[in-house]
């Protein structure tokens, strides 16, 4: 009964197998030894499906007696560890590396190679073994490692040749590659659970909870799973191209004044990721001319863009005091997670500009759907109130005409959505000077011109001296001149999102000059783009306001405002 062992054509070269490694290789193949590759391609033809082994190896993997590198050196040296085990878990060879491996791993081994030849040798339906059996890849792990064996067929039973007698292995330590698809992983984990904003968890909180619940998800995830202790994330104005910073963790903000831009010059590192999208790893801060001082006594840094569908929304900072401590994959990390923190973000802000939207088309459809008839009332009305009648009857007749006003007013201020404060007309109709506020020194900080007007009579009106500014800038240089004239503010009422300098500076610098003044912050529908409010609210601010909000809410917190610091 001829053989059903695979045949190996084995070119000696310059030197031939040793006893051993003829010995272990006859024991799973025909060995057939030749003295040149020209021999083996004539024993090749007849012997079909034969496999050809040289002493020499060529770089296109074509044999080349011209090109060194022994074929023994080649098997010693593949993977972490090879060898023979045959069916009864006699390790029959093995190359150096696997022979340094410890027993209990040895043992290891040889059960993956047993289960391989259990599992080559289940009946299957086809006739041909070896050619579907063509190896089991399994994988282990021992102690604080983790490896991969392929393991093929080499030897058949001669007895029955449907069967296998041995496998020949190849070991590889994978720990490396799975240590990253782990945190690949578990970075993959966090960003899913830092979108999932359940209309259950939100519906009964405000903008500036929601903000803040995102916020510490992405402090503890960036901490625990990333192993990064300071680090900042600023979004993208599109309007003036200003980075705007987010959240803060370690580094200390800029200096009030100070702004960022989305510039590949003059604007750190943090400037040029956000205008050309590439990351950026800084080995050594103090040699490079980028960057731009974040972190006190900083060494090292890593910069990458926040991307959403391509479009860089931002950037994602991180620095450390250790020279030259980030290397590609945490490169690769952050750009990953970056990208969960730009999709919630951008969840955050089609937030708020559907609440904008669907509040602006309602009372738009109410609009439209009044008008006729508000225009009716009022032709009519008039009418009525020209032609001869009594006296009541005008009176009457002039209260429908400016209820009708009314209606529509209303209806418009509704419509303005955050440039409007609602209920201001009704207010000012019945506001009267309160002692309390009498000479009060209030500051006013809204772009919005409509806004600064209403704020200004409702409290003046009430008693108060109040100064309005239409930027950020303009009202940080007014609170710096009234200190510097010995002078400060009771109150100051700002906007979040103002040109030059945001919200949260302006009430920075308030509290720097006086920590007892109280000051409330504004915000169109929840909007704050760089989260003064949550910033502001860890710090001791008094109160905020979402606009479009009624005219009593305001006063309301203005009266507290002055009582509690009365009583500091």
């Amino acid at each position: 009964m001829s053989s059903q062992r695979p045949r190996l054509i084995f070119v000696q070269g310059s030197t031939s197998l040793s006893p051993d490694q003829s010995k272990y290789l006859k024991s799973a193949f025909d060995v057939i030894e030749v003295e040149n590759i020209d021999a083996a391609r004539a024993k090749a033809l007849d012997h079909p499906g034969a496999i050809i082994a040289s002493e020499y190896l060529s770089d296109n993997g074509r044999f080349d007696d011209e090109e060194s590198g022994l074929t023994s050196k080649v098997i010693e040296h593949v993977g972490e560890g090879a060898g023979l085990v045959d069916q009864n878990g006699i390790l029959l060879w093995a190359n150096h590396r696997l022979k340094s491996y410890p027993p209990e791993m040895s043992k290891i081994i040889i059960e993956q190679c047993l289960e391989a030849i259990e599992q080559f040798n289940r009946p299957e339906e086809s006739d041909t073994p070896i050619e579907r059996r063509l190896g089991r890849r399994s994988s282990f792990g021992h102690g604080d490692h983790h490896y991969e064996l392929l393991a093929s067929p080499t030897d058949l039973d001669e007895a029955n040749p449907k069967r296998i007698n041995s496998v020949a292995f190849v070991i590889w330590n994978v720990t490396v590659t799975r240590t990253l698809q782990a945190k690949i992983d578990a970075i993959d984990a966090a960003g899913s659970e830092l979108m999932c904003i359940k209309p259950v968890t939100i519906s009964t909180l405000n903008m500036a909870e929601r903000l803040t619940l995102i916020e510490e998800k992405i402090v503890r995830y960036v901490n625990e799973i990333l192993d990064f202790d300071n680090f900042e994330i600023r979004l993208l104005n599109r309007e003036t191209s200003q980075l705007e910073l987010v959240i803060s963790c370690g580094i200390a903000p800029l200096k009030v004044g100070e702004v960022m831009h989305a510039s590949e010059t003059g604007n750190g590192i943090s400037g040029y990721v956000a205008a050309t999208g590439k990351s950026y790893v800084c080995a050594n801060v103090r040699q490079d001319p980028m960057y731009r001082e974040g972190l006190d006594n900083a060494a090292s840094s890593l910069t990458v863009p926040l991307k959403h569908y391509d479009q860089v929304i931002g950037v994602f900072n991180i620095e450390s005091y250790s020279l030259n401590v980030f290397d590609e994959n945490d490169r690769q990390f952050a750009e990953i997670f970056g990208r969960y923190i730009a999709a919630a973000m951008n969840i955050l802000d089609l937030l708020v500009v559907e609440r904008y939207t669907t509040n602006e088309e309602l009372t738009q459809n109410m609009l439209g759907e009044l008008s006729k008839p508000l225009g009716e009332i009022a032709t009519q009305a008039e009418a009525l109130r020209d032609a001869k009648s009594a006296k009541q009857r005008r009176e009457h007749l002039d209260q429908i005409v400016e209820a009708a006003i009314g209606m529509r007013s209303r209806i418009e201020s509704c419509a303005s959505g955050p440039r409007s404060i609602l209920n201001a007309e009704e207010e000012l109709h019945r506001l009267k000077p309160d002692p309390q506020m009498t000479d009060k020194l209030v500051l006013v900080a809204d772009d919005e011109e409509n806004i600064r007007e209403t704020l200004f009579k409702l409290l003046s009106q009430k008693g108060c001296r109040v100064t309005t500014c239409s930027s950020g800038l303009e009202t940080i240089e007014l609170l710096n001149k009234m200190e510097s004239d010995g002078q400060r503010f009771d109150l100051v009422i700002s906007d979040i999102k103002m040109p030059g300098c945001n919200g949260y500076e302006v009430f920075h610098t308030a509290k720097a000059i006086c920590l007892d003044t109280p000051v409330i912050l504004m915000t169109g529908f929840g909007y704050d783009p760089n989260h003064s409010i949550v910033r502001a609210s860890q710090e001791g601010l008094h109160s905020f306001l979402f606009k479009p909000f009624k005219a009593s809410q305001l006063l309301e917190l203005v009266e507290k405002a002055f009582m509690l610091a009365e009583v500091q």
